[in-house]
């Protein structure tokens, strides 16, 4: 019980430096004809590395996707989560907006609900993301927009490509920007 009390406080301290979000996640490649468009959920901290922002580590903490399966006499599912790190280069000398590329590494597992039971895998996850964000107001907040492409190789029936459109908004509620 003191183990579960601690990781929810732990849990919730860090979803005030996290930025959660939501995307739309296509499936492409093998297995994408028996998938509909899915949705996906993600978690990331931003550490800037210079005094603009403009560069920084990404730290993905979760980045969930959920493929529906197209026949719904199957019942098959099939979703993946996984936890990355990563570099954001955004194209701009001066400010956080503009162009910005961001590969990212890191652990997944992938999981398959067909069958009578479902299996699962645990592997490598490889992504890279290309979108642009733009400052809004005055304490370093920003609007993302990008597209995602992640392959998660978790084996050779658990591996899942997808592509990702993210929409995110990152704000500081405390934070003022040192002009």
């Amino acid at each position: 019980m003191r183990k579960r009390v601690l990781f929810f406080c732990f849990a919730g301290l860090m979803s005030f430096m996290a930025y959660s979000q939501l995307s739309v996640v296509k499936m492409v490649g093998k297995n994408s004809g028996n998938s509909k468009l899915g949705f996906g959920a993600f978690a990331y901290w931003d550490i800037p590395l210079n005094d603009i922002g403009n560069r920084s580590v990404m730290i993905e903490l979760l980045d969930f996707a959920y493929f529906p399966s197209r026949n719904s006499q199957l019942n098959s599912v099939i979703a993946y989560i996984s936890i990355k790190a990563g570099f954001r280069y955004i194209f701009s000398e001066e400010t956080k907006t503009g162009f910005y590329i961001e590969p990212s590494l890191g652990y997944c597992r992938v999981v398959s609900n067909e069958g009578p039971d479902g299996t699962y895998g645990d592997g490598l996850a490889v992504a890279g993301e290309a979108g642009y964000t733009i400052e809004v107001g005055q304490r370093g907040n920003n609007l993302n927009f990008g597209l995602k492409y992640e392959t998660d190789m978790a084996g050779t029936n658990h591996t899942v490509s997808s592509i990702g459109f993210r929409v995110a908004y990152s704000f500081h509620l405390f934070r003022k920007r040192d002009e």
